[in-house]
């Protein structure tokens, strides 16, 4: 629970600006939130973690776009 709270913490601002910005599609990142969850409850951490890279890398790809969020 400690680690989920500090990555949850840790990636307020590319949420927010994921969120604002990009306006994603909410059922795809549901869904994809629910695989994860699924292959935790499965206790497939194989599963999970593929399921996690994948979930983060089409998030960074749709934010690459999008510089100007991660510029100070």
């Amino acid at each position: 629970l400690s680690m989920i709270e500090g990555f949850w913490n840790q990636t307020q601002q590319y949420r927010r600006a994921y969120l604002y910005t990009v306006q994603p599609q909410i059922e795809i990142v549901t869904a994809e939130h629910r695989l994860i969850l699924e292959a935790l409850e499965r206790r497939d951490p194989e599963d999970a973690a593929d399921l996690q890279r994948l979930h983060i890398r089409r998030t960074r790809m749709t934010l690459t776009p999008h510089s100007e969020l991660f510029q100070s």
